[in-house]
């Protein structure tokens, strides 16, 4: 709840810039004043707090057990789930006489329990399973059953246990799916981790599991294929499947170079003998379990928080527009001139490296200006106070392997470990990136730019720093040249400043 405040309270700055904004550059302009005033540290607090917390509790990922006959070694905790809490809890009363009369996707938004006609029995029923949800404590449900039937005078079908077992486990379970669709679908999650696992029993083993959800274990496919319109689980009564978000480096690891191949789907013929109706139903999937929890319930939520920008800022053109040109200029500050720059700049220390030596000996001796052995890694506090990932991904691609050097880059390792470390300048600035799916078009994101001069010799260096790769920029001034050229490196200076060399 605190960490998703403190996303709601940006995400309303960001809202209201974009709003006002009368153009691109005007939202752009905002956007970089934002981010030079944002730190990560309220949110490293709370994450802080979490890890802290998992690191001594743990974290139970599914429902309570009322049958010991069904799952082996039942191991429940007591966290909050706010995405499970806020589902259950947006849900409205419906009487229903039969399960059958609320199905599949009706659930997202309605609350019913099996012969339950009473509205005010209806309120109470989903009070307690939404304080089931806060504490997985079935035997406390199964105390509010006994004095719900007491109360209201409710004869149901079924025996006792079975009843609790049923309505309990099934709100929770479904609940607790929907509340990870709503996290596993966030934008910026679907970026970084595009793919989804299937997990035969991650919450727990059946003892008796059924054939086809074995078969889908560990199954890789795309977020958004459509085996998981009917397939995101729980798939049935009692099913204890999940799904977890992979990233590409995940799938690498994994020895895969992309995602499976969507199994095919064969259906079957299925009687509802309740109201004779003869349905499709997919193989391995119950009857009515044949769509996904939370869905219609998460897309309202995403048109709520997405919808309103889109319409008061076009902020689909602002993030990805065909017509802007590969470098976007935007100014907040104005630099002051080169020889400014230079006055106040110091002589680099740091030497070039021989030329045409391995990838790996350029990153190692990088890694050495910030004690690091190879291969290691740590967080940095750079002068303007900002915290920075020091590894030896600068040096690699996107597939893990070592960049190809190309002639004059990998010999200023040293001379780009000084920029970082005693900047001249940094700046917050936006960077234009060719959309890899859509060619032609460009992505932006925003980018520091630490920039380091030689007042005495014409050497200078520019580092960039970006969300999703690192950008090592030198700036070449040949020993032998006496008057270097340095309108490259004024036309980095742009954007916001954020720390300059007094």
């Amino acid at each position: 709840m605190a960490a998703e405040r403190h996303f709601t309270r940006r995400l309303v700055a960001v809202r209201k810039a974009l709003r006002e904004a009368v153009d691109f550059d005007a939202a752009a302009q905002a956007v970089l004043a934002l981010g030079a005033t944002w730190t990560p540290d309220a949110l490293a607090a709370l994450f802080a707090q979490a890890m802290q917390l998992a690191a001594l509790e743990g974290r139970e990922a599914a429902f309570a057990d009322g049958d010991d006959t069904l799952f082996s070694e039942p191991d429940l905790t007591r966290q909050e789930f706010r995405e499970q809490i806020d589902f259950l809890t947006q849900k409205r009363g419906e009487p229903t006489h039969a399960w059958t009369d609320a199905m599949r996707s009706d659930h997202d938004r309605a609350f019913v329990v099996a012969g339950v006609t009473d509205m005010a029995m209806l309120e109470e029923f989903q009070q307690a399973i939404i304080d089931g949800a806060q504490t997985y404590d079935i035997k406390a449900f199964a105390s509010e059953f006994d004095r719900l039937v007491e109360k209201y005078g409710w004869s149901y079908n079924g025996g006792r246990n079975w009843r609790i077992r049923t309505i309990f486990e099934t709100n929770i379970r479904t609940s607790y799916m929907a509340g990870r669709l709503r996290q596993m679908r966030d934008p910026d999650m679907v970026k970084i981790r595009p793919y989804w696992q299937y997990r035969h029993g991650e919450t727990r083993v059946p003892l008796n599991p059924r054939p086809e959800h074995e078969a889908w274990h560990n199954l890789v496919l795309k977020w958004d294929d459509p085996w998981w319109d009917v397939h995101f689980p729980p798939n049935d009564w009692a099913c204890s499947c999940g799904v977890r978000t992979l990233s590409r480096g995940d799938l690498r690891r994994m020895g895969k170079s992309g995602p499976d191949e969507a199994p095919k789907i064969i259906l079957r013929k299925h009687l509802d003998k309740t109201t004779g109706i003869v349905t499709d139903l997919p193989e391995g999937i119950g009857y009515g379990w044949d769509y996904m929890p939370g869905d219609t319930w998460e897309r309202a939520f995403h048109r709520e928080l997405i919808e309103p920008v889109e319409q008061a800022s076009n902020i689909a053109g602002l993030l990805k527009t065909p017509s802007q040109p590969k470098a976007a200029v935007i100014s907040v500050d104005e630099p002051d001139t080169i020889e400014d720059l230079r006055q106040r700049a110091r002589p680099f220390h740091a030497e070039l490296m021989a030329p045409d030596l391995a990838p790996e000996d350029y990153a190692n001796a990088f890694l050495r200006q910030f004690g690091l052995e190879p291969g290691a890694s740590k967080l940095w506090t750079d002068v303007s106070g900002a915290r920075i990932l020091i590894a030896d991904d600068l040096f690699k691609d996107r597939t893990g392997g070592w960049k190809a050097v190309k002639r004059g880059h990998g010999d200023h390792a040293l001379l780009l470990a000084e920029t970082l470390m005693d900047p001249d300048e940094i700046w917050l600035s936006l960077r234009a990136i060719p959309d890899p799916e859509h060619p032609g078009e460009f992505l932006y994101e925003v980018v520091r730019r630490y920039i380091r001069v030689d007042p005495e010799r014409p050497v200078f260096a520019l580092f960039e720093l970006g969300r999703k790769i690192w950008f090592p920029v030198t700036g070449y001034g040949p020993l032998n040249r006496s008057h270097p050229d340095f309108a490259y490196i004024q036309r980095q200076r742009n954007g916001k400043l954020i720390w300059k060399r007094k």
